[in-house]
């Protein structure tokens, strides 16, 4: 039996077409693309959610396909194909290591980005392609510990440094500490210096202080994001506290022997006086009058001008200096003044007087 050239060439054509079938489903069956899924946690931040980095990488890339990462959204199902193209707000970064390898680094994680992310290899044919798919990891929105706030009763703090509070021997304190983050932290209060001071939950609570209580508090918050979060300390002093107690550092009668109207004009009357007290005392000051007590205030009048200064309380131990100047050129401005101390314990007063004497010239009215 013989062959004619012609139906030679088309049994060797026949032959390699068999041979190149035969390779095709030898490389879709025996050696199918592995697409493998990774990732790692970046160093959490303070007050930023914890940051992701995700690689695909596949085994057996095939030719003329593509290769992303997918992410369905627990947030109501949202999707999104992570390209380069597709970051238009710079949340993440698209690196394409080589044709079978990409990494998306996130510069920000929003709580939408939480869900199942799956990396995919896709032919790039429009005629049915194949897809092949790694398995699914799910990634969490998650913060670090946040301490936005301490809050305790105003009464406590007696100055400009709100980390610095008095209490009264056997009065109650409450110190509440606000935190929050992703997982809830857990929180508690703890004592400087003793480690066996832990209270748990946001709440401290003291019904009756004790000098012992004395002491530096801060509240620390957990939720394994990060390290643990520390407020500022708080520092705590437990005192006795007293009524008022006033002393005068000016004379508390004040006679005028020159011509008043020069001396109210050019000197002016200084009133002096030194409070001390727990909790720290409101001082205001009065004038008598035939129908009573008159609180006097800051004004400045055309005929008379009040000013008043108000020392500063810096510790319990200290004693402010309050005073009370008198600026006026008329008799209505002489007589007797009062000084007055006032807190929840008591009321303490001083007396001041203004006169002129005889020999006083005249009075302009």
């Amino acid at each position: 039996m013989s062959f004619t050239y012609s139906e030679k060439g088309k049994a060797l054509n026949m032959i390699l077409l068999l041979f190149l079938t035969s390779g095709i489903l030898h490389i879709v069956e025996g050696t199918e693309p592995a697409v493998e899924i990774s990732y790692e946690e970046v160093a959490a931040r303070p007050y930023t959610a914890t940051l992701y980095s995700i690689t695909c990488s596949v085994t057996h890339m095939p030719v003329n396909s593509n290769l992303w990462l997918s992410m369905n959204s627990s947030a109501g199902g949202y999707v999104e194909k992570f390209t380069g193209e597709s970051n238009r707000r710079f949340w993440y970064t698209v690196r394409y290591d080589s044709d079978s390898s990409v990494t998306v680094v996130f510069n920000r994680f929003n709580p939408h980005y939480e869900g199942q992310y799956t990396c995919v290899v896709r032919e790039n044919t429009d005629d049915d392609p194949l897809e092949w798919s790694s398995k699914s990891v799910y990634l969490k929105y998650t913060t670090m510990p946040e301490i936005q706030d301490l809050i305790y009763d105003d009464a406590y703090t007696f100055n400009y440094d709100h980390r610095l509070l008095f209490l009264n021997d056997g009065s109650a304190l409450q110190l509440q500490c606000v935190a929050s983050g992703v997982p809830e932290p857990k929180v508690e209060w703890k004592k400087k210096g003793n480690d066996n001071y832990v209270i748990e939950g946001p709440l401290l609570d003291v019904p009756s202080v004790t000098k012992a209580d004395s002491g530096f508090y801060f509240c620390e918050a957990n939720n394994g994001i990060g390290d643990p979060v520390k407020s500022t300390e708080l520092e705590i002093t437990v005192l006795d506290f007293f009524p008022p107690k006033m002393r005068y550092t000016s004379e508390p009668v004040i006679t005028i022997t020159e011509d008043l109207n020069r001396y109210w004009m050019e000197m002016g009357t200084n009133m002096e006086v030194l409070v001390n007290g727990l909790p720290p005392p409101t001082v205001t000051w009065w004038k008598e009058t035939e129908i009573g007590r008159q609180r006097i205030m800051r004004e400045s009048t055309s005929t008379h001008r009040f000013l008043i200064y108000e020392g500063f309380f810096s510790y319990p131990e200290t004693e402010t200096d309050h005073r009370l100047i008198v600026e006026a050129p008329t008799q209505f401005q002489l007589g007797t003044y009062v000084a007055k101390a006032e807190n929840s314990l008591g009321v303490a007063e001083l007396n001041f007087t203004i006169n002129a004497a005889e020999t006083t010239y005249t009075i302009q009215r």
